[in-house]
C-alpha cells in the first residue's frame, strides 16, 4: 500500500489547534494507559499482553515477552511474533524492558552514529540481550524484481554475546501501519513525529535535552549506570581559586549525589566560569553494524 504523505501534511494542516490537540491527547491517553500496564507486569515478570509469566510460553498464542528468552524460545519461532506484532509494537516492547533496568543509556538510537542509507539502525540492551533493528532506504523500499519486493527490516538477537537470530535470517515485513508512520516522520517530520514515549526514549532524547536541565536533574553514578559523560573547565576570571572551595564542591557532591558540575557553577558564580560539555556514556551498547549485500 502507498502512502501519500504530502496528503497527510495537508490533513494536518486544515485540522483545527483543538482537533489536533484532542487527537495528541487520545494517544497520549493509550499510550499511558498501556505503559501503566507494562510497568505494573513487569515489576511481577509477568507480560501486560497475554497476562502470562515471561517464563511461560504458548505457541497457539505468540507474544513479544519470548524475546527476551526468559522461556523456551528459539529462533525458528521468531516468524510467529512478527507476524502478529508490527515493527512499532515489537520495538516499543522491547525498549520498554531496557529502560526498566537503565533508563535511556542501554538504547542506543543516536543519530549521528547512524548511516544516512539507514531508515533505522539502533541496538537495545537488556541484561544479558543485545538487539538491533535495520533497515536500509533500499530495504524499506523493497527489492524491486526479487522475492522481498516489499518494505522490510532485519533484526538481530544476540544471548551473551553468542549468536542467536542474525541479521540475514529473516527479512521482517512492516505492516501498513509502520510504513505509514515512517514514512510521515521522514517526509513531514515537521508536523508528524512518531516516538516509544517517555519509557521508550533512548540516547537520541537524552542528548537533545536542554544541558542546563539535565544538569539540574542529574546524580552521580557508576560508569556501568551512566547515561551521561560530563567533561568540565573551571576558568578563574581574576585572581586563582581556593583549594578548599574546591574540595568544599567535591564533598557536597559526594554527599548530595548532584554534579560537581552543578554544584561549581552555584558556588564559583562570579569567580570562575564553568563550561562543561556533556556526552554519552562511553558504556552505552554499540550499534551493531550489518553488511549489506548489492544485488544483480
Amino acid at each position: 500500500m502507498k502512502h501519500d504523505t504530502e496528503k497527510y501534511r495537508q490533513i494536518f494542516a486544515s485540522m483545527s489547534p483543538e482537533a489536533v490537540e484532542e487527537m495528541n491527547q487520545k494517544n497520549d491517553d493509550e499510550h499511558q494507559r498501556q505503559a501503566t500496564a507494562f510497568k505494573e507486569g513487569y515489576k511481577k515478570d509477568i507480560c501486560y499482553l497475554c497476562g502470562k509469566p515471561f517464563k511461560t510460553i504458548s505457541k497457539e498464542n505468540p507474544c513479544l515477552h519470548w524475546l527476551l528468552r526468559q522461556c523456551k524460545f528459539k529462533k525458528k519461532d521468531f516468524p510467529k511474533i512478527y507476524k502478529k506484532y508490527g515493527y512499532g509494537n515489537l520495538a516499543a516492547f522491547i525498549r520498554w524492558c531496557a529502560n526498566q533496568k537503565r533508563l535511556h543509556s542501554s538504547i542506543n538510537d543516536l543519530e549521528e552514529e547512524k548511516s544516512d542509507r539507514k531508515v533505522l539502525s539502533y541496538t537495545v540492551k537488556w541484561k544479558n540481550i543485545e538487539w538491533t533493528f535495520d533497515c536500509s532506504k533500499n530495504d524499506f523500499i523493497g527489492h524491486e524484481g526479487t522475492t522481498i519486493d516489499f518494505p522490510h527490516y532485519h533484526f538481530q538477537m544476540r544471548i551473551d554475546g553468542r549468536q542467536f537470530i542474525n541479521f540475514n535470517d529473516f527479512h521482517v515485513p512492516f505492516t501498513d501501519e509502520d510504513v505509514f508512520v515512517l514514512k510521515n516522520s521522514l517526509e513531514q517530520g515537521d508536523c508528524f513525529k512518531h516516538n516509544f514515549g517517555a519509557i521508550g526514549s533512548g540516547m537520541q532524547d537524552a542528548v537533545t535535552i536542554d544541558p542546563d536541565l539535565a544538569l539540574e536533574y542529574m546524580s552521580n553514578a557508576d560508569e556501568d549506570d551512566a547515561t551521561y559523560h560530563l567533561s568540565t573547565t573551571i576558568e578563574a576570571i581574576d585572581k586563582p581559586i581556593p583549594g578548599e572551595l574546591i574540595d568544599e564542591i567535591r564533598q557536597e557532591s559526594l554527599e548530595t549525589g548532584k554534579s560537581m558540575t552543578l554544584i561549581a557553577k552555584e558556588k564559583l558564580k562570579g569567580i570562575a566560569i564553568v563550561k562543561t560539555s556533556i556526552s554519552p556514556a562511553d558504556s552505552i551498547p554499540d550499534i551493531a553494524s550489518r553488511t549489506e549485500h548489492k544485488r544483480r
